[in-house]
C-alpha cells in the first residue's frame, strides 16, 4: 500500500448545478504553489460531490454544467504529481442529489415508509442498482487516472435500516424480519459492508497500492456484527472524521484514536478549518484551535488533515492556507519523532457492551467517555479495547458500567488476573447479561439488583478511599445498584437511601430529596485484584461531571497501580501523551483549554503556558531534551523513574527520554 504523509488537506467541492462559474479561476500552479507554502504534502480532490456531478470528462456520470474546464480533476493531478504531492480522490455514494431525481426508485426507505433524506441530502440504497452505476464510476476513474488512495463518502444505510423493496427482498432471503430494529440495522451493516468488499475488489484489480477508506458513520460497538474491526478488512487506512466544533465535540477523536490506535492499520484524522462544520463558507477557525486540534492528532501517531471547500470558482483562499501553513510548519518539524511510534499504554478501558439499541449499535458512548475523561485528566495512559484485544500488555483493566462477560471474555479475564493483572468494574460489569450472576472466579460480588430510588448517596467508610475523600454522603446522580459482597471482599464505601424519590405527590426543597439511612449494601468494595463500584461511575461522570467520582478512581488507581508509566504535576486541564520509538519514550504536553462561549460549540482561543513541570517516566534515561529544538534538559534516576523539569510550556511542550 502507497504510504499516505502525515499532512493532508481534504477539499471538499459540493457545488450546485445553480453556479455557472465553476473553475473558471482555477491556476494550477497557483494551485500547488499554495500547498507547497502551507506545507501540505498530501491533499485529496474531488471526482464527484454530493450534488451528483463529476469535474472530469465521463461517459458514467454528467459533468457539472457550470464547469469552464475541460478535465478539472485531471489538470490537479497533473498539478500536483509535477510538485510530488501526493493525491487522494474523493466521491460520494448515498447522497447524490442527481441520481436521486433521475432515478427515484434507488432511494433509500425509512421504516415509516418516509424517503430518507438529511439536510437536503437525499440517501439511495447501496443495495439497489445504484451500487452497479458507481462501481461503472469507480472503474472509470481507475481507467483514466493516476493517484494514490481512495475516500470513498457516505458508505451508509439509514440508521434505523432501509426497507426499500431491494432490502425487503433481501431480508425475506435472509430469515431477517423487516419489523425487528435488530433484523433492520443487520441487514443494513450486511449491506454496507458487501458494498466495501466489492468496490475494494475493484480497485485491487486496477492497483492494489492505491490505499482505500470508506467512510461512514462507524461507532464503537462491542457486539461481534457492528465491531467496527470487520470494517477494517476492507480498509487500507481509516480516516478519523472528527470535526469538533462541528458536532463531533473534543471527546469524540481521542475516544476513536484510543480504540484504534493499537488495531495495526494506519490513521488520519481530519479536522476542518471552519469555525463550525462543513461547507462553513467565511467562518475561518481561530490560530489557536486549529493548533490544538491538529497537535492532538499528530501526538497520538495519527496523521494529520484539514478539512476546506473550496471556492465555485477554483481557488484557494489564501487566508485559509497561512492559517494552516502555520499549524501544518509546526507539526512538519516535529515529525521526525512522530512517525515509527506507538502507543504506551498501561490500562486498558473495554467497550461497554450492554448497552445501544437492541444490542447491535453500541451508540450510547457515555461509559467510555467518562472513562476516557477520567483517565485524560489524571495523566494516564490508556487504550480502548474490546474482548478481541490481547489483555496482556496491560497492568489494569476498566471495566466500565456496562461490560457483561461472554465465556471468551470470561477466559481472558481470568488469565489476566491470575497473571497478576488488576480490574476495576463497576455497576453490572463482571455479570452475565442474561442470569444478572456474577462470571469469573473470585468476583468480590455474589448478586445484584436495581435500587429502589432513582438516586442514591455514597458514604465512605472512615480512612478507606485516600485523600481528599471527606466523611459526607455524596451523591449518585445515577441510580445505584443493591448488591452483595462475597465475604473477602472490603467494604469501602456504602449506599445510603433518601427519605423517599422526588415526585410531584413528595419532594423536598428544589432538587433530590437528602439522604436518610444506611441502605445495608456497599457502595465501593476490594478484593486484592478488584475495585468494584455499585453504581454507573463513568456515566455519571460523563453526565454530571462530580470531582468526586474522579477523585475515588483516582484514589482506587494509586492503589491498585503504584508505578504507572508516567507522572507528573500538570494540571487537570494537560493533555498528555506518550509514545516509544524502540527504546526511547517521547512524552507529548498539550495545554489548551475549550470553554463554551456559543451554543454548542466549545472554543479554544488561548494557548496557556505552565511553569515547572516536573515529568517522570517508569525507565532508565541517560538523556531528556526538548523537541524539536533538541534543547537538552536535565534528568534525574529517582528508583524506577527518570525525571525532568521543563522551566516554561505554552500550549504544547514535547520531551525525549533516550534511554
Amino acid at each position: 500500500m502507497k504510504p499516505i504523509p502525515f499532512r493532508d488537506v481534504h477539499l471538499d467541492f459540493h457545488t450546485s448545478e445553480l453556479i455557472r462559474e465553476v473553475g473558471v479561476d482555477f491556476d494550477p500552479e497557483e494551485f500547488t504553489h499554495t500547498l507547497i507554502d502551507a506545507h501540505v504534502n498530501t491533499i485529496c480532490i474531488f471526482a464527484r460531490c454530493h450534488h451528483g456531478y463529476c469535474y472530469y470528462p465521463t461517459k458514467v456520470g454528467v459533468v457539472h454544467p457550470g464547469l469552464k474546464r475541460k478535465d478539472l480533476l485531471g489538470e490537479m493531478i497533473e498539478a500536483l504529481k509535477a510538485h510530488k504531492i501526493s493525491v487522494g480522490i474523493y466521491t460520494t455514494v448515498a447522497w447524490d442529489e442527481l441520481n436521486a431525481r433521475l432515478h427515484p426508485e434507488w432511494r433509500q426507505v425509512k421504516p415509516d415508509k418516509n424517503l430518507a433524506e438529511t439536510g437536503y441530502w437525499k440517501w439511495l440504497c447501496l443495495n439497489s442498482p445504484y451500487a452497479d452505476w458507481v462501481e461503472a464510476h469507480v472503474r472509470e476513474l481507475l481507467s483514466n487516472y493516476q493517484f494514490d488512495r481512495f475516500f470513498i463518502d457516505i458508505v451508509m444505510q439509514w440508521f434505523d435500516g432501509c426497507i426499500c423493496d431491494y432490502c425487503l427482498s433481501d431480508m425475506e432471503k435472509s430469515g431477517l424480519n423487516p419489523l425487528n430494529p435488530s433484523d433492520r440495522r443487520l441487514q443494513a451493516i450486511h449491506v454496507q459492508r458487501r458494498f466495501m468488499k466489492r468496490m475494494k475488489s475493484v480497485v485491487g484489480e486496477y492497483d492494489p497500492e492505491i490505499a482505500v477508506y470508506f467512510n461512514r458513520s462507524w461507532i464503537l460497538s462491542a457486539n461481534p456484527e457492528a465491531n467496527l474491526r470487520k470494517d477494517l478488512e476492507y480498509y487500507g487506512y481509516v480516516s478519523i472524521e472528527s470535526l469538533p466544533t462541528g458536532g463531533w465535540g473534543y471527546n469524540h477523536f481521542p475516544l476513536m484514536a484510543h480504540y484504534l490506535m493499537n488495531k495495526g492499520i494506519p490513521l488520519q484524522s481530519i479536522t476542518g478549518r471552519f469555525h463550525k462544520s462543513w461547507g462553513d463558507f467565511g467562518g475561518l477557525k481561530n490560530k489557536t484551535a486549529l493548533e490544538y486540534e491538529c497537535l492532538r492528532v499528530a501526538v497520538r501517531g495519527v496523521r494529520v488533515g484539514v478539512g476546506d471547500q473550496l471556492h465555485p470558482r477554483g481557488r484557494l483562499d489564501q487566508a485559509t492556507y497561512r492559517l494552516i501553513g502555520y499549524v501544518y510548519s509546526q507539526i512538519e518539524k516535529l515529525e521526525p519523532w512522530l512517525t515509527d511510534t506507538e502507543p504506551v499504554a498501561d490500562i486498558g478501558v473495554l467497550i461497554a457492551n450492554g448497552t445501544g439499541p437492541e444490542g447491535i449499535l453500541g451508540a450510547d458512548l457515555s461509559s467510555e467517555e467518562g472513562a476516557m475523561r477520567i483517565l485524560m485528566e489524571l495523566g494516564h495512559q490508556f487504550l480502548i479495547l474490546d474482548e478481541w484485544d490481547d489483555f496482556s500488555k496491560f497492568k489494569l483493566l476498566i471495566l466500565p458500567d456496562h461490560v457483561y462477560l461472554s465465556e471468551g471474555l470470561t477466559d481472558k479475564l481470568e488469565r489476566f488476573l491470575e497473571n497478576g493483572g488488576r480490574i476495576i468494574a463497576s455497576y453490572f460489569s463482571g455479570f452475565s447479561q442474561k442470569t444478572y450472576e456474577p462470571v469469573l472466579r473470585n468476583w468480590p460480588i455474589r448478586s445484584i439488583r436495581g435500587s429502589r430510588y432513582s438516586l442514591n448517596y455514597l458514604r465512605p467508610v472512615e480512612g478507606k478511599l485516600g485523600l481528599e475523600v471527606e466523611e459526607y454522603d455524596y451523591a449518585l446522580y445515577e441510580p445505584a445498584a443493591y448488591v452483595e459482597k462475597i465475604p473477602e471482599a472490603e467494604i469501602l464505601a456504602k449506599v445510603v437511601e433518601p427519605y423517599f424519590d422526588r415526585t410531584a405527590a413528595h419532594f423536598c426543597s428544589h432538587r433530590q430529596t437528602p439522604p436518610d439511612r444506611d441502605s445495608g449494601y456497599p457502595a465501593i468494595v476490594r478484593t486484592s485484584r478488584i475495585v468494584y463500584f455499585a453504581f454507573p461511575i463513568f456515566k455519571a461522570y460523563r453526565l454530571h461531571g462530580f470531582p468526586m467520582y474522579k477523585i475515588l478512581l483516582r484514589n482506587i488507581v494509586n492503589h491498585l497501580m503504584p508505578e504507572p508509566i508516567l507522572k507528573h504535576n500538570l494540571p487537570s486541564t494537560a493533555e498528555v501523551i506518550v509514545r516509544r520509538r524502540k527504546d526511547n519514550y517521547i512524552v507529548h504536553i498539550l495545554h489548551y483549554v475549550p470553554q463554551r462561549r456559543a451554543e454548542g460549540i466549545d472554543i479554544v482561543e488561548d494557548a496557556l503556558p505552565v511553569n515547572d513541570v516536573n515529568i517522570a517516566i517508569r525507565t532508565y534515561a541517560e538523556k531528556a531534551y526538548l523537541i524539536p529544538s533538541r534543547s537538552e534538559l536535565t534528568v534525574e534516576q529517582l528508583g524506577n523513574y527518570a525525571s525532568t523539569t521543563i522551566p516554561t510550556t505554552k500550549g504544547h511542550a514535547h520531551v525525549v527520554f533516550e534511554t
